[in-house]
C-alpha cells in the first residue's frame, strides 16, 4: 500500500486532506511491476493511475505496429481520459523499468467519494461509474 507521503507528492494530490489522502491511500491498489509488465493494456478498465517509481512507457498500436506515444515518471499520472469520458484506455502503459504504480479503481472514486478533489481532473462532468 503507498504512503500518505508518497501519495501527497504527487501533484495531483498534494492539496488533499489528511482524511482525503487517507482514504485514497486505504483503497488504492499499489502495482510494482517488472520492466515489461502493463499497469493496464490499451483497452483496458478505466482507473486512474500515478507513478510512484520507475518509468511507464505509453504505447500504442497503428495497424499493427506498435508505437511509443510517450513516458509518465514518478509523480505522473495517467487514467484521467477514461475516467473523463467513460472510455477503455486509449493506449497502454508498460514499465519501461521495475517502476511502482498506484491504481484507484471507479468505484471508491465515484461511489464512495474517497476524496473531494477528483473533480478537478477534467472540467467536464464525471460519468457515473460502471459498477454500482
Amino acid at each position: 500500500m503507498p504512503t500518505i507521503d508518497e501519495v501527497r507528492a504527487i501533484p495531483l494530490f498534494s492539496t488533499l486532506s489528511d482524511a482525503d489522502l487517507e482514504r485514497l491511500v486505504r483503497t488504492a491498489a499499489d502495482l510494482r511491476l517488472r520492466a515489461g509488465e502493463f499497469a493496464v493494456h490499451e483497452g483496458g478498465e478505466r482507473a486512474l493511475f500515478a507513478v510512484l517509481s520507475g518509468k511507464v512507457q505509453v504505447v500504442k498500436q497503428f495497424d499493427g505496429i506498435e508505437r511509443t506515444l510517450g513516458w509518465r515518471l514518478p509523480g505522473a499520472f495517467f487514467g484521467e481520459v477514461p475516467l473523463a469520458f467513460a472510455t477503455p484506455f486509449p493506449g497502454g502503459y508498460r514499465a519501461a523499468e521495475p517502476s511502482r504504480v498506484m491504481r484507484v479503481g471507479t468505484a471508491p472514486l465515484f461511489r464512495d467519494r474517497v476524496f473531494t478533489g477528483v473533480r478537478r481532473l477534467a472540467p467536464l462532468s464525471f460519468p457515473k461509474p460502471d459498477h454500482p
